[in-house]
């Protein structure tokens, strides 16, 4: 089992989320625990524990867009 513990510094729960930043769009994404993004492949990915992803914001003026399965994105 591929396990993946949280970007965060000093944080060590388990990973559920990753949040893709986009610096030219100013947008940052919250979405699904990607395989990817682990092996670096989605450049400006880091995966989060649930509390971390659900406070995750970008600074003043960026749009956060949150993709949960079952919801409609917010």
């Amino acid at each position: 089992m591929d396990v993946r513990t949280c970007s965060r510094p000093g944080c060590r729960r388990y990973a559920d989320r990753t949040v893709t930043v986009d610096y030219g769009e100013q947008l940052l994404v919250v979405g699904p625990l990607q395989p990817a993004s682990r092996r670096g492949a989605i450049e400006g990915s880091y995966d989060l524990c649930d509390p971390h992803a659900e406070r995750a914001a970008g600074p003043a003026g960026w749009r956060v867009v949150r993709h949960e399965p079952g919801r409609a994105p917010r």
